[in-house]
C-alpha cells in the first residue's frame, strides 16, 4: 500500500479544485471513523476515502471511467 504522504502527493497532482481536495480529505476522515466503528483497518479505509475521486476531474464528462482512471494512476 502507498503511504498517506504519497497519496496526498497524488491528490495534489491530479485534483486542481480546492473544494474537491477538501471533499476527499473529509471522506478520508469519515472512512477512518467508519473503519473504527465496524472493525476495519482505518489506514486502508482512510486511503480509499482519500483516493476515491482521484480521476474525477479527468472523467467529469465520462463518469463510467471514473474509477478506471484512479486504478491506472495507482
Amino acid at each position: 500500500m502507498i503511504t498517506r504522504e504519497e497519496a496526498m502527493k497524488m491528490v495534489n497532482e491530479h485534483l486542481a479544485k480546492k473544494n474537491l481536495v477538501k471533499h476527499v480529505l473529509a471522506v478520508e476522515a469519515i472512512m477512518r471513523a467508519l473503519a473504527l466503528r465496524y472493525g476495519g483497518d482505518p489506514e486502508v479505509w482512510g486511503m480509499a476515502g482519500l483516493l476515491h475521486d482521484l480521476g474525477y476531474e479527468r472523467t467529469f464528462e465520462d463518469p463510467e471511467n471514473h474509477g478506471c482512471v484512479t486504478m491506472h494512476l495507482l
